[in-house]
């Protein structure tokens, strides 16, 4: 399921987020991974945050350009510092980086590509699932909190800035991105379009955290 947004050849879908205890998770996965906690997240009337409010300062890397002029790391580094932008903004903690959602992140945007769908759920499971196959989730975490953000975009749609300013315009979006009790993230990008003929695209995943040891 996929809503389309104002910009040309850019999609989003309704994030989601898990709370539950480590061992609600093994159960969970002992039962074929049903995602008994999944709760969707129900979009809100908040204010959105004007673009120029976090247009100015410091620029995250080249983040306005375009899918094709940037590397995977560049894509990656650049989201994640907007995101950060928008969280000090608030007043919010940034987000530390954290290999191992990055390769949920990633992993999950390289599947939505090569197998042409657009959702958190697909070969790789559940967003439970894959996260906890990266070790993030293991024996010792005893409550955790995650969610996730997907996006795609061709063309200037596809650059970080872009699919940052169409989270950020999408309450529930922006719900994931400002949750204060996030503490880590791993971005991931893939190139190419989910649904396939858009050109030079880029499809963009976000998984947040936050662990209890």
């Amino acid at each position: 399921m996929f809503t389309k947004g104002g910009f040309s050849d850019l999609y989003r879908a309704t994030p989601i987020v898990s709370r539950r205890s480590s061992i609600a998770l093994e159960t969970a996965k002992l039962r074929g991974g049903l995602f008994a906690a999944l709760l969707l997240l129900v979009a809100v009337g908040a204010a959105l945050l004007p673009s120029a409010s976090l247009a100015g300062g410091t620029p995250c890397g080249n983040a306005t350009a375009a899918p094709a002029r940037l590397t995977l790391h560049q894509m990656r580094s650049s989201e994640l510092c907007l995101i950060n932008r928008a969280r000090a903004h608030y007043g919010l903690v940034p987000l530390q980086y954290n290999p191992d959602l990055r390769d949920s992140a990633t992993g999950h945007s390289d599947s939505m590509v090569v197998h042409r769908y657009f959702a958190h759920e697909g070969p790789g499971g559940s967003v439970d699932s894959r996260i906890s196959r990266t070790g993030y989730l293991d024996k010792g975490v005893q409550d955790f909190t995650i969610g996730e953000n997907i996006a795609a975009g061709s063309g200037h749609d596809g650059s970080p800035w872009q699919i940052f300013v169409d989270w950020m315009h999408s309450p529930p979006h922006r719900a994931n991105i400002l949750d204060p009790g996030f503490r880590d993230a791993g971005v991931g990008v893939a190139r190419g379009f989910p649904l396939g003929g858009a050109g030079a695209a880029a499809t963009y995943t976000v998984d947040f955290g936050a662990r209890k040891l």
